[in-house]
């Protein structure tokens, strides 16, 4: 008889697969590390936030802001 190494139950039902952690979590997780954000990049982050964009958009839109200051 040959051990099947493949998981039994779904993604679907997220048993196993792990699923985003948010802005809550991820503060959580920022205070237990002892990881703090400056008032620049707090700012920057609200500036974003505030123009709707999320996810993706918001990571791609904060990446390119540092990369335009450090072509300065």
């Amino acid at each position: 008889m040959s051990k099947s190494s493949a998981l039994k139950k779904s993604s679907s039902s997220r048993r196993f697969a792990t699923g985003p952690l948010g802005k809550g979590k991820a503060a959580k997780f920022a205070m237990v590390e002892g990881i703090t954000t400056s008032a620049k990049s707090a700012k920057m982050l609200k500036t974003h936030a505030d123009r709707g964009l999320k996810g993706d958009a918001l990571r791609s839109a904060i990446a390119a802001s540092f990369a335009t200051q450090k072509g300065k």
